[in-house]
């Protein structure tokens, strides 16, 4: 984050006031009265920045609409004051609104992109995908960190509406609120090699591997999942669930592993977890590892809690999953 969002230089206000005296000298006319400035702010625009987050309201008052919740250090025009409020120029949004003048702070001109039109779409997308770890979400297509908003952390769902082209040539996602991601740090689901009707889930194991449940062709979830690791894969193929445990204790000693040998493991409390072959894979709750997306297991779908819980609620004994590359 460059300088100006942590310093901030305090600009004197000055006062200006204007007064004249007539003298009291009745043969002598009075002047006509100049006309009164239309605004106080000077020729060149007037950038600030709020200084923490908060709303930009559609009247001075607090009771006023919010029309606009502001991230700090949002770049703002100030295009005049009401009182103890400021009326600012969101350049970005195009909005104008208001918010408290002493919750603002000067810094410099905005970059040039920032007062730039969007770029014209390239490709429609419409799809739900997910973030790959360290995706920079910014509010223009443009490496420049000063452009960036948030980092997002892995496996953070994103609506993707279209692509772009990057001020730095490449392709960018125009996500559905309007913010911009590398087309590199998401990860958006594949057609599948293969329908069911009703409902169903397909596993592409590619990484980072993606699991998405169908309803027919419509996708209802899409979501990162950890698959098996060395000696022992996800198995690929057509299955159905089979078997159902709400909170399951995994035993390695199970499958064949020493529990207190290399690669042993006793789990306790493996929430909605859903079998799909005899010898013990399954999708389940992963509460041990955030790897997702990569392999980190032993054969299953590791899943976070809020994507194994629709699961649960959603699939059921006979449910179809088709798992591929």
């Amino acid at each position: 984050m460059s300088n100006w969002h942590h310093s901030f230089r305090l600009l004197p206000i000055a006062a200006l006031v204007a007064s004249s005296f007539v003298s009291p000298v009745s043969a002598q006319p009075e002047p006509p009265p100049q006309a009164r400035a239309a605004s106080p702010l000077p020729a060149e625009p007037v950038w600030v920045v709020n200084l923490e987050a908060m709303p930009q309201r559609s009247t001075p008052d607090e009771e006023g609409e919010p029309i606009a919740n502001l991230r700090q250090f949002t770049y703002l025009e100030v295009t005049g004051y009401q009182g103890e409020w400021a009326e600012v120029l969101n350049p970005r949004t195009r909005q104008t609104g208001f918010v408290p003048s002493d919750a603002i702070g000067p810094t410099d001109p905005p970059p040039a992109y920032l007062t730039a039109d969007p770029p014209p779409g390239v490709d429609e997308i419409d799809m739900v995908g997910r973030s790959i770890r360290g995706a920079p979400l910014s509010f223009y297509p443009t490496p420049d960190p000063d452009a960036q908003l948030e980092t997002l952390t892995l496996n953070s769902p994103v609506k993707i509406a279209d692509t772009v082209e990057g001020d730095d040539g490449e392709t960018w996602y125009r996500t559905a609120g309007g913010d911009y991601l590398p087309q590199t740090s998401v990860r958006l689901p594949r057609p599948p090699p293969r329908r069911f009707p009703g409902r169903w889930i397909d596993v592409d194991l590619g990484e980072p591997a993606m699991l998405v449940a169908y309803e027919g062709a419509t996708p209802v979830l899409t979501t990162l999942t950890i698959h098996g690791a060395g000696p022992r894969p996800t198995p690929l193929g057509v299955f159905t669930i089979i078997r159902r445990v709400a909170n399951e204790t995994m035993n390695s000693d199970t499958i064949g592993i020493p529990r207190f040998g290399p690669g042993g493991y006793y789990l306790t409390n493996v929430l909605f977890t859903q079998y799909f072959t005899g010898d013990g894979a399954s999708l389940h709750y992963n509460y041990w590892s955030g790897n997702w997306g990569y392999a980190a297991s032993h054969g299953c779908l590791g899943l976070t809690y809020a994507d194994s819980a629709v699961l649960w609620s959603w699939a059921g004994l006979g449910t179809p999953i088709s798992i591929h590359y």
